[in-house]
């Protein structure tokens, strides 16, 4: 018996469990979670090498696979396959995110420090700094993960808006009110944290 004979009885399972997830089957989402969460926590930890990003990833994962089982199809792949590929996008996707906020905090100080070159920051100047940075990045984790994405490929990526909006299938008019939101939403933020003084920080990213 071949291989692919032997892998049917598996295949059309799986089928039959993501048939029953689509369907919104409370206990074949159950079930699925307990067969499968161990698999999808080691793809994404060996990425990331982080647990708390990682239960991130395998939760984004498992609402992934709930809200587009009926995306699946077992005759491009098996199961396993599909979800370990989907989960390692994601984890792929929570690097670069990381990079690309790691990135905008570089620009802001590179920024500072050229518009005065030969002038040394005080220890006071310094660790406001160091705190603006820090108001920066949980400014951008508290938006909500709509406005995140565009905020992050319109500011991080350089994408315009009309490339947003078909990377994410999204009317244009959408991406727009996203980002507008966002940044007023950051603006006040950082505005607030920064007293008042948050300005040139929202320069730098809008640039």
């Amino acid at each position: 018996m071949s291989p692919e004979t032997d892998a049917t009885p598996d295949r059309h399972a799986e089928a039959e469990l993501m048939n029953r997830v689509a369907a919104r089957d409370q206990r074949a989402f159950a079930e699925l979670t307990e067969k499968y969460s161990a698999l999808i926590f080691s793809t994404a930890f060996k990425v990331l090498n982080h647990y708390e990003d990682t239960e991130d990833i395998m939760n984004e994962v498992l609402t992934t696979i709930w809200k587009k089982a009926d995306t699946y199809h077992p005759k491009k792949g098996s199961l396993v396959t599909w979800i370990c590929t989907t989960t390692r996008n994601r984890a792929i996707d929570r690097v670069r995110s990381v990079q690309r906020r790691c990135a905008l905090y570089d620009r802001f100080e590179e920024k500072v420090e050229g518009e005065a070159p030969e002038y040394s920051l005080t220890g006071r100047e310094a660790l406001y700094l160091s705190d603006a940075r820090h108001i920066l990045q949980s400014a951008v984790v508290e938006l909500s993960p709509e406005q995140r994405e565009v905020i992050e490929l319109a500011y991080f990526e350089g994408l315009t808006q009309k490339q947003i909006a078909e990377r994410i299938d999204s009317p244009l008019g959408t991406v727009k009110a996203r980002i507008r939101r966002g940044v007023e939403r950051l603006r006040v933020s950082i505005n607030d944290r920064l007293n008042g003084e948050g300005e040139l920080l929202l320069d730098s990213v809008a640039e």
